[in-house]
């Protein structure tokens, strides 16, 4: 079985580059050309782990969109749309014990109730703040934002 493919949160490329989503969708020029960057982010995307079932939960307007009949590729809008906004193509592999204890702040307000879980935190920004979610992944996220420039 391939390993499975991990890339950092579009809020952390787009932070590297010094550049927003809604410039990245412009045809304005960085150190790439916006259009090759987009291509190059949806291509990597492509890779990404998929799940139709949770895309569609986790995101009510493409459920909407997609009984409509408007997103009729629930893949293809996550390779094209949904990545570079930021969305979550499949669950996240969160060891909750792990979350909670590397990162104290999110394991109190876990305890607080504020939070749902370290699952639920990672898919809403802690991916975006560059967060670990397991020890399986922390070599390859720690690479990531050396290249990212943390």
């Amino acid at each position: 079985m391939p390993a499975e493919t991990f890339l950092p949160h579009i809020d952390l490329v787009l932070q590297s580059l010094r550049i927003s989503r809604e410039r990245l969708n412009s045809r304005s020029k960085v150190a790439i050309d916006t259009r090759l960057l987009r291509a190059l982010l949806q291509e990597l995307a492509a890779s990404l782990p998929f799940d139709p079932a949770f895309y569609l939960a986790q995101n009510d307007d493409i459920r909407a969109a997609h009984a409509a009949g408007q997103i009729p590729d629930l893949h293809r809008h996550f390779i094209e749309a949904g990545y570079l906004e930021g969305r979550f193509g499949a669950p996240a592999n969160v060891d909750e014990v792990f979350y909670a204890k590397t990162y104290k702040d999110i394991g109190a307000a876990i305890k607080r109730g504020d939070i749902a879980s370290g699952s639920d935190h990672y898919v809403r920004s802690g991916a975006a703040e560059g967060r670990i979610p397991n020890e399986a992944r922390r070599a390859v996220i720690e690479r990531w934002a050396s290249i990212l420039g943390d």
